[in-house]
């Protein structure tokens, strides 16, 4: 075999990345199922008054090779513009902000433990493999590299904001990858005048309509049928069904397992989601203070955190709006939150803004997305599942379920389709550069705003 057909169940990011390394490298014909009609996945966007939005928060990092890699080849980076933000946490009924030295010296914790969160930051800033840490969990790493009392005042909150779970639960590499990329301290990069993960959808569907990839949109795969170990056709919402040599699987694992039995392969089946709620709304009152994140510590309010999208990017929306992105991280789908009529939801973030800013939020647009399937869970002992299925010999599977231990992002979704298509690639003896040329792509330069 060796113009193998195959075909992509998923139309993210990682579905997209897995298509074009793969028709990139001339394997035979490619179709990429999506549902919804665009692609994209979580990446995606929404129109409101001839503007658009992420459906929730998203910016790009200064170590997002992967993600930068692709921004060049689209030929939008050299429009990205960057920015130091600000990071806030709400706690005790007032806002601190650690990066500045008098919140820093002033915010409810020990002079030692500060000494010693400090320490906390600055190795993990220096340390690039977790692995060693894979089976341990955040509570462990955290108390041994800053004690005790940076955890309870700290990351106890960040934990349980995530995943509404304990340090004990979480793992240690995933904490310790996400505080390797300062999200909050690092320069974060937009695109003026525009939604930058919108350029960035257009432009890799563009490259796999170059590529001779089929789309098919608004179509749902709803079953994969096999004959013997293999796959042999997947059976779509319309009712056709299409066969090929090679399946891809880029959707959530619980979507994946309701296609098909595939029960040998390690970790799969246990992999839990969380859910996300994102209300995006604009208003013209003035919020002070400024700032981008704003993390929600007094884990008592019906938001996980609020994003000023505006202070990252002065361009969104319409002149004088002030751009807010309520979100809140939920367990599962089946809280009861999840379910909550929008009025409810933003009558909920309405009260979480006037506790934080002594005012009623007057929004004269909003828009709420509810996200089933966000996040995995990375628990403590987390594993990624293997790339290919251990029941079905042509199955193989892509997504940030296989991202870990580093941060979901919209890189690591398209590292991931590439790992997974470099994998296909090398078990029918053929290979791509693609997988090393965009991780070991690097930033030439970094515009500020």
């Amino acid at each position: 075999m060796t113009r193998p057909s195959a075909i992509v169940l998923g139309g993210g990011l990682a579905g997209m990345a897995a298509a074009y390394s793969l028709a990139r490298s001339g394997v035979g014909e490619i179709t990429l199922v999506e549902r919804s009609a665009e692609l994209g996945g979580l990446a995606g966007t929404f129109e409101q008054g001839g503007h658009f939005y992420p459906l929730a928060y998203h910016h790009i990092l200064h170590r997002d090779n992967t993600l930068l890699y692709f921004l060049e080849r689209i030929g939008a980076l050299s429009r990205v513009r960057w920015r130091k933000i600000r990071l806030l946490f709400h706690l005790d009924e007032a806002l601190w902000d650690l990066a500045h030295p008098v919140d820093f010296l002033r915010f409810p914790m020990s002079a030692a433990d500060k000494f010693r969160f400090v320490r906390l930051m600055l190795r993990a800033f220096r340390k690039t493999d977790w692995s060693e840490w894979q089976d341990h969990d955040a509570a462990e790493l955290v108390d041994r590299w800053a004690g005790p009392g940076v955890r309870r005042a700290i990351f106890e909150r960040l934990c349980r904001l995530k995943f509404d779970l304990p340090c004990a639960e979480v793992s240690a590499a995933w904490l310790g990858a996400r505080l390797h990329f300062r999200e909050g301290s690092a320069p974060l990069g937009y695109v003026p005048g525009s939604n930058w993960t919108k350029i960035l959808c257009e432009g890799v569907t563009g490259l796999l309509e170059q590529a001779g990839v089929r789309l098919l949109t608004k179509t749902a795969a709803v079953r994969l049928h096999a004959e013997g170990e293999r796959i042999r056709e997947v059976e779509l919402s319309s009712g056709d069904r299409l066969g090929a040599d090679l399946f891809v699987s880029t959707v959530p694992t619980p979507v994946y397992l309701k296609m098909i039995h595939d029960a040998s392969t390690p970790r799969l089946g246990s992999i839990r989601y969380t859910a996300v709620i994102s209300a995006v709304c604009a208003t013209r009152q003035e919020v002070r203070p400024d700032f981008y994140w704003m993390n929600f510590a007094t884990l008592d309010c019906s938001a996980s955190g609020l994003f000023r999208l505006e202070s990252l990017n002065p361009s969104i929306g319409g002149p004088g709006e002030t751009c807010l992105n309520f979100v809140t991280h939920l367990p599962s789908r089946d809280e009861p939150l999840f379910h909550a009529s929008d009025e409810e939801l933003l009558a909920a973030y309405g009260r979480d803004f006037r506790r934080v800013f002594g005012q009623s939020l007057e929004p004269f647009w909003a828009h709420v997305s509810r996200l089933p399937l966000y996040s995995p869970v990375f628990g403590k002992g987390f594993h990624n599942p293997p790339v290919r299925s251990a029941t079905w010999s042509n199955v193989y599977f892509a997504g940030n379920y296989r991202t870990f231990p580093s941060i979901a992002s919209t890189g690591t979704a398209l590292g991931s389709g590439l790992e997974t298509a470099a994998a296909i690639l090398g078990d029918h003896a053929q290979k791509s550069d693609l997988l090393d040329v965009a991780a070991a792509f690097r930033l030439p330069s970094m515009p500020r705003a």
